[in-house]
């Protein structure tokens, strides 16, 4: 802990504060988003279609707009832009936790999803500007993973406290902890000069030159393969736990192992990967480490296993993979970025993680059978992906790519 400390204390102000955000952020959000389908169709009474849909809004309005996000961020500011996109979250929660029409409540989903997607890439380019030198960036990140790791391990167990009171309080507090760090950014967070390119661009052409950038896009297609194998967690293994009669109690158990992984492990891990692996080396290991805990679902090692052990297993191996590979995926976007330009090219990367998370949720939700155990080939074929991906980024890092100005 001291170790971790002294490396917080290494930072800027301005990392530090970016890396509060993270804890914070993640404490917010999932105080509330684990419990809201609960609350609107338990509380409210809302058909399942409506249900569904507010999330939907909700998904596509943060996952489609990232790129929107980081143009903006790139035109008015990161900080600016990171204080709009957390008063926006704070009212869009405060109504979730009031509203009880359909049409208010799609609005708080449209705020609440756009606001995720103005303030994650400038965060991220805030953060990544602010630590010029590489490895103080991946250091910075890795330290933003923990933070954010941790809020994803305390938030739900607040909520679970809130929502036993009211709804309406937990959307009041989440609310409010947007509220304070709007503040406290505000406060604390220096004005960042806006970095202006060589020549000015417009919007459109500024998508055209990242499209016409094939190393970057290969990047991000194949890191894409991170959020592909991370949503199964939400959709495929909750599938799994039911069919085998392990039921909420083994998915709580999922997401506990792999925050306290993330909080415990994250800093020594990132330290060993510095003495003994290049990046590209930790990248293809911690991708392929996240495919194969797939491997541990299917037959014939669940059997062999248990099916209990089996998924707090894979719960391990899954969050020691991400750990791994993660802040590095981060920590890298900048190589690529045009001057004045590295929101968006964050927003970029997170849209085509977004697409990809969403086409393969679909898909793979239209597959899974009705309260059965899902089909052995998606654990397969999620591991080969993945490790088709790990291979695919490791050659990709060996290669000389062309340096961006924000390295």
């Amino acid at each position: 802990m001291l170790s971790i400390w002294a490396r917080f204390i290494d930072l800027s102000p301005a990392a530090r504060v970016l890396i509060l955000n993270g804890l914070t952020f993640n404490f917010g959000f999932y105080m509330l988003m684990p419990y809201l389908a609960g609350h609107l169709s338990e509380n409210l009474g809302l058909a399942g279609w409506a249900v569904g849909l507010v999330l939907g809004i909700r998904v596509f309005s943060q996952q489609g707009l990232f790129l929107l996000g980081g143009l903006l961020g790139d035109r008015i500011g990161y900080r600016r832009a990171i204080l709009i996109g957390c008063g926006v979250r704070c009212v869009g929660f405060a109504v979730f936790g009031f509203s009880e029409s359909l049409t208010v409540l799609l609005l708080a989903a449209c705020l609440s999803g756009f606001a995720g997607a103005l303030f994650t890439p400038c965060a991220q380019a805030y953060l990544a500007d602010e630590c010029q030198d590489p490895q103080l960036r991946k250091q910075a990140f890795a330290l933003h993973n923990m933070a954010s790791t941790a809020g994803m391990l305390i938030g739900p167990l607040a909520g679970l406290l809130f929502i036993s009171v009211d709804f309406s309080v937990t959307g009041s507090v989440s609310a409010g902890l947007f509220l304070v760090m709007t503040l406290v950014q505000w406060r604390f967070l220096p004005l960042k000069d806006l970095v202006s390119g060589e020549v000015p661009v417009t919007m459109l052409r500024q998508c055209l030159n990242m499209l016409q950038q094939w190393p970057f896009l290969r990047f991000a297609l194949l890191a894409a393969a991170y959020p592909l194998l991370f949503h199964p967690l939400y959709l495929a293994v909750p599938a799994y736990s039911h069919a085998y009669g392990g039921g909420q109690q083994w998915i709580t158990q999922v997401f506990v192992i792999t925050a306290l992984v993330g909080v415990l492990l994250q800093m020594p891990i990132s330290s060993l990967r510095q003495r003994w692996m290049s990046e590209g080396q930790s990248m293809g290991i911690g991708l392929a480490l996240m495919s194969v805990s797939y491997c541990l679902l299917a037959e014939p090692l669940s059997g062999l296993l248990g099916h209990h052990l089996a998924v707090q297993l894979m719960a391990g191996l899954f969050s020691l993979g991400s750990l791994m590979v993660l802040p590095l995926l981060s920590a890298h976007v900048p190589h690529y970025a045009r001057r004045g330009q590295l929101a968006a090219y964050y927003g970029f990367f997170a849209g085509v993680g977004g697409l990809v998370a969403l086409l393969s949720n679909v898909l793979i939700g239209r597959f899974l059978p009705a309260e059965q155990a899902p089909p052995q080939l998606l654990w397969w074929s999620l591991s080969a992906i993945g490790i088709g991906a790990a291979v695919g980024l490791a050659w990709h890092m060996g290669r000389l790519a062309p340096p961006g100005t924000q390295s």
